[in-house]
């Protein structure tokens, strides 16, 4: 299945997308492409983020420069829009995204005949303290992390474009509309999959990242359990002397 990764990025975080970008690249599932929205921003970042995505030239990336100033609900509307495959799957420009991500993901979806998936089991990096937990959203009303999301093409909802859900949270209130009409796939134990980082810029607050690691980490004990097959999940991120954390403690460092 032809997989469609659509990325909406700000033009001052250029850095952040080309690593984005660069993890697209080393995805093991081979039929795929990248649809990368621009938005709006001073017209000198806009032109260096399209000179960024240019040198990958030979890839099957998409540029998208939006001519006027949109909701991130209508930027993610158009992303989908310009999808040629089967599959869209979210791809956010600040996170981590293992090189079996997609791979994985289609695999279970395929498996499990479902409309959707989306990863129960995630790594949140706080950056700035070097500290990662491995989160479990089972218990949420998403189910996962909505950020995850893997959709057959065909039953994608639109995201909200007005309202209080077209700025922030446009993903949570599409995956809750999506669950209520069909089966999504919480996708569990393989948190290496995808690292959720908080870095101070992100829509939502630090203290927002602080409570989910308090309420959706595990402990100490179950990490220094599976750390064998933690460290191997996390090589490709490079995260050498990150601590690995619950909420009652470090239980090793990479």
């Amino acid at each position: 299945m032809r997989v469609s990764c659509l990325m909406v990025t700000l033009p001052g975080r250029r850095r952040r997308m080309i690593r984005a970008i660069e993890a697209w690249t080393r995805q093991t599932h081979s039929d795929r492409e990248l649809i990368v929205v621009i938005d709006q921003g001073a017209q000198a970042d806009r032109d260096a983020a399209a000179a960024a995505v240019a040198q990958f030239g030979g890839q099957d990336i998409k540029v998208v420069l939006p001519p006027r100033a949109l909701t991130l609900g209508a930027l993610r509307n158009l992303a989908v829009a310009q999808a040629s495959g089967a599959g869209v799957c979210v791809w956010d420009d600040d996170d981590l995204h293992h090189p079996l991500r997609v791979a994985r993901q289609l695999a279970a979806m395929v498996q499990a005949d479902a409309k959707a998936t989306v990863l129960q089991d995630v790594m949140l990096f706080r950056e700035a303290a070097g500290i990662l937990h491995w989160t479990n959203w089972a218990a949420t009303p998403a189910g996962g992390l909505p950020g995850t999301l893997l959709c057959r093409t065909a039953e994608m909802p639109a995201y909200a474009e007005d309202g209080p859900q077209a700025h922030r949270g446009e993903d949570l209130d599409l995956l809750l509309r999506l669950r209520a009409d069909h089966d999504v796939l919480q996708q569990a134990a393989e948190p290496h999959l995808y690292v959720y980082v908080t870095h101070g810029e992100n829509s939502s607050s630090a203290d927002h990242h602080a409570l989910l690691a308090d309420r959706l980490a595990i402990s100490k004990g179950l990490l220094k359990r599976r750390e064998e097959t933690l460290r191997d999940g996390l090589r490709p991120f490079g995260l050498d002397g990150a601590s690995v954390e619950g909420p009652n403690g470090c239980a090793f460092s990479l």
